[in-house]
């Protein structure tokens, strides 16, 4: 939300004052512009407060009378008036024009410059915009959740009423409501049966927005393809905004995968439980209620498979294993949780021979999403580099990775690594070591490799012996620096993957 003229004027450490009474003080104010031209519309964008010193102002009330309703014209929220420079005090001829124009006139005293100002307001409006996405993230967290339980729909809609402020309501293809909050709301279904019926024809493609003096309604088909299956309408008294539409959509998909075939059904809300796992462990949602109560009681086994053929129809499979869950990811890698009794039983040694490959870990606290997250990344590498079942609490299979659990080994690598990690060549630096590793320290054929002059490699390697603190001709730095790079190497997104990452390991001898 942006600030309004009342919060301006209260901005610490400005010491401004509102100077007029008409004029409404919660209109918002979306920017500061300082400029000392008599008519400064054509650049201004609207809902501006406007610095000025009256430079080439006088008291006079035709040009003031002018000046205002320029202002006004350009849309400006409210003058800031800075005295003690071409002024002493602001013009009573300014006042006055601006008294009649509902403009509010805030002055600004000699100690306190314009760009402290302009740099308070850009504080408080970034600290807005801040509080007003994670007011966004948590409706979206909260619309998720609310979809994996059961009345998932009704429940969906509360919470996208109560996040805009107004009503919302689910009608059917037919245009029959089917829930709706407040209660009231259905009443009004005859309101928008006209634009549903000319919506309807155009299916998935189109949708409607209705605005009115005292109301705002958005109409949104429901539906993956085709023809809408039903329509959401949400109303509101006030515009929605960017973060608004945001809740909007993820409530529209969700209410839309409710209306796909069962099979697809299956998989999509597979995913979704997966993905709330995966961010915020498996306590956020009700895993008992989902027929999922095994894999929390037993922990989970974290398979990735590679498929032969059809991956739909691997992950079928999977998901007729008792408790199990499965889901396609984006590369077409199936994904699935299984409990223990499950996972090492002969029907799942059957459909993990049906994949290409399939990377099985041991059990998992599926509480734990930076648990999951790490076994995850781990069975997917291993699921690419390998063929057949492997087993990745077996060392015979997986060697010494397999000794040690996927958040320890990221940890310790990100503690290993952090010199590079914390610089600014994080990729070039990271490529070059692996690359050199991976052609037994040539470096000419690690040059070949990365497509750069020998030289360039050599400098690489200095400057990550400096970030590190070792000498990359010792064996056992070589070889420690080889395990983190395998465990670091798909976790080299961002902090917000690395800030539940603490401490380290003892004896540590890398960095």
């Amino acid at each position: 939300m942006p600030l309004t003229i009342a919060q301006v004027v209260a901005l610490p450490g400005l010491g401004l004052t509102l100077r007029t009474d008409s004029g409404d003080r919660s209109r918002p104010v979306r920017w500061v512009a300082t400029s000392e031209l008599t008519d400064p519309g054509p650049w201004l964008d609207g809902d501006e407060l406007l610095l000025t010193t009256g430079m080439r102002l006088s008291d006079d009330p035709v040009i003031c009378e002018t000046y205002v309703a320029a202002l006004v014209a350009g849309g400006v929220s409210a003058i800031g008036f800075g005295v003690g420079l071409s002024f002493e005090t602001i013009p009573g001829a300014l006042l006055a024009a601006a008294e009649r124009a509902a403009l509010p006139v805030i002055e600004v005293p000699t100690p306190t410059p314009f760009v402290a100002v302009s740099k308070a307001v850009s504080r408080a409006l970034a600290a807005e915009e801040y509080e007003e996405a994670e007011r966004s993230f948590e409706a979206q967290r909260a619309l998720i959740r609310a979809a994996l339980t059961e009345q998932g729909d009704a429940k969906v809609v509360a919470l996208l009423a109560r996040h805009t402020g107004g009503f919302a309501m689910l009608v059917d293809a037919a245009g029959v409501t089917l829930c709706a909050t407040p209660a009231s709301a259905a009443r009004r279904i005859d309101e928008f049966t006209t634009e549903i019926e000319r919506l309807r024809p155009r299916g998935v493609l189109a949708s409607s927005a209705i605005a009115t003096a005292q109301e705002h309604v958005a109409i949104v088909p429901l539906g993956l393809r085709g023809s809408a299956r039903g329509f959401l309408i949400v109303g509101s008294t006030r515009a929605l905004r960017a973060s608004d539409i945001a809740v909007m959509n993820l409530a529209t998909s969700l209410l839309s995968w409710g209306t796909v075939r069962e099979i697809d059904r299956r998989q999509a809300w597979n995913r979704l439980a997966m993905d709330v796992i995966r961010r915020d462990g498996s306590g956020a949602i009700p895993m008992t209620d989902l027929g999922l109560a095994g894999l929390v009681r037993d922990r989970a086994h974290i398979v990735v498979m590679m498929p032969r053929g059809d991956t739909g129809e691997l992950a079928s499979m999977t998901n007729a294993l008792p408790g199990a869950i499965a889901s396609v990811l984006d590369d077409q890698q199936v994904l699935a949780f299984l409990p223990t009794p499950v996972a090492m039983g002969r029907e799942a040694e059957r459909v993990f021979d049906s994949a290409r490959s399939a990377a099985v870990s041991g059990p998992v606290d599926l509480a734990d999403p930076h648990a999951v997250e790490a076994t995850i990344e781990r069975a997917c590498r291993a699921a690419v580099r390998s063929a057949g079942v492997t087993r990745l609490d077996d060392p015979a299979q997986t060697g010494l990775a397999g000794l040690i659990d996927p958040v320890s080994g990221r940890a310790w690598a990100q503690v290993a690594l952090a010199g590079v990690l914390a610089s600014g060549e994080t990729t070039e630096l990271i490529a070059t070591l692996r690359a050199w590793l991976d052609n037994h320290g040539q470096i000419d054929a690690t040059g070949v490799a990365l497509g750069v002059h020998r030289h360039t490699v050599r400098h690489r390697l200095r400057r990550a012996e400096s970030l590190l603190g070792v000498s990359l001709d010792a064996a056992s730095v070589r070889a420690e620096l080889w395990f983190a790079l395998e465990n670091i190497e798909s976790g080299l997104a961002g902090p917000e993957e690395t800030d539940w990452m603490v401490g380290g390991l003892p004896g540590l001898r890398i960095g």
